[in-house]
């Protein structure tokens, strides 16, 4: 950045060069050329911004715009040094300003250092953490600097106080970010990052209802998901924004279809034991060609099965004895011949334990096994999670 500000602060006598092209004069005393790449206009106020801009229409090879400082930031940005002249006092450029410029100029990179949060940022950075930054305006002002940060491939807002709908408007505004805000549930008992991968919160009944777990639609990176055994969760429509999951356990919860999972097209190890025998259609799952391990114990009645036939990837499918009797006659015979390498269980009584989780030398099947390490299961509640077991989460005291 030093090279940098040698360079634009010799902008004027760069324009003094032989070169026939037009020379154009800014607010400020600045002058340059209409094929000049660099440019300096650190000293521009707001009322100029107008007339800079449609000089700036007229520089069609610019490549960088320097706009100096908002004159608060104070140079403390590693790798950065206070350059700009207006260092040390207030400009009255607003970020209206800043896009007009921008606009007028898009192909060029604008740079400008400003203080945000009690935190020096420029333009050009890479990352904004705003982390325990409480913000009162909804996220109004962040909303205005964001298109400025072009380069800008991660911002943090965890417990920075603007409500999820707000932060996943601004998610959706910047697919090209990743913007991560912390969001609670299950009556304010769990807390969890929206960029989190994986997530058991299985046996709590008595909060994790569909009126409780809402927030969780958020979590739209979520790879690996446990919520077995919650009786009163009956919505579970969350799950249809996790395209990315991988491992789904809905075992002896209160799920009545699967139509909520037929995109989780990555899914490869599934737990799908209703909590009761009820009817249950299979056709959801028609694209879930991916998965490995498939467990449809404990079904009433069953439509659709036939979308198992093409599940080529299966290295497991327990289907259980009380599903298989509701299957027609012959079901199971054409599934074997289809899925030749696949295990297929038609005995087994309990379901989610039993076959499923103790091969018959007594032995843990080796896929269980990476999931009881993953979701770290002998070591409850650690693996919950509560804000004392984030280490992410700032309590408000230590801010």
């Amino acid at each position: 950045m030093a090279a940098l500000t040698v360079l634009l602060c010799g902008c004027a006598a760069f324009s003094a060069n032989t070169s026939d092209a037009p020379k154009l004069r800014f607010p400020g005393h600045v002058v340059a050329r209409a094929d000049d790449t660099q440019l300096d206009l650190g000293k521009l106020g707001h009322e100029d911004v107008a007339a800079a801009a449609e000089l700036l229409l007229q520089m069609p090879e610019l490549k960088v715009l320097d706009l100096g400082s908002d004159g608060v930031w104070t140079g403390e940005t590693p790798g950065e040094a206070q350059t700009s002249a207006t260092a040390g006092t207030a400009r009255d450029l607003t970020w209206e300003d800043l896009r007009t410029l921008q606009e007028a100029t898009p192909k060029a990179e604008l740079v400008y250092r400003f203080r945000f949060c009690g935190q020096d940022f420029t333009t050009a950075d890479e990352e904004m953490d705003l982390s325990s930054c409480t913000m009162t305006d909804n996220g109004a002002e962040i909303r205005e600097i964001l298109p400025l940060m072009k380069k800008c491939k991660y911002v943090d807002m965890d417990s920075c106080g603007v409500p999820s709908e707000t932060m996943a408007e601004i998610r959706d505004d910047y697919p090209e970010m990743d913007v991560v805000w912390r969001i609670w549930f299950a009556l304010g008992n769990f807390t969890v990052r929206t960029d989190i991968e994986r997530l058991w919160c299985a046996n709590f009944y008595s909060f994790m209802s569909h009126d409780y777990v809402t927030e969780l639609k958020y979590c739209t990176k979520l790879k690996q998901l446990d919520l077995g055994h919650n009786l009163e969760l009956h919505d579970w429509s969350f799950l249809k924004y996790m395209p990315d999951l991988e491992v789904l356990i809905l075992t002896a919860s209160g799920w009545e279809d699967l139509e909520m999972i037929s995109n989780c097209t990555k899914l490869e190890y599934l737990e799908a034991i209703p909590m009761s025998h009820v009817y249950v259609d299979l056709k959801p799952l028609e694209k879930l060609t991916n998965l490995e391990h498939l467990n449809i114990c404990g079904m009433g009645e069953t439509d659709g099965w036939e979308v198992l036939l093409n599940m080529k990837k299966l290295k497991r499918l327990w289907i259980g004895r009380w599903t298989a009797a509701f299957f027609p006659d012959g079901a199971i015979e054409q599934l074997r011949e289809a899925l030749p390498s696949t295990e297929i269980n038609v005995t087994e009584w309990s379901g989610a334990t039993g076959s499923w989780r103790q091969n018959p030398n007594g032995s843990v099947p080796e896929r269980y096994r990476q999931l009881s390490e993953e979701f770290d299961y002998d070591h409850w509640p650690k693996h919950a999670p509560y804000a004392q077991n984030d280490p992410k989460y700032n309590p408000p005291w230590e801010r």
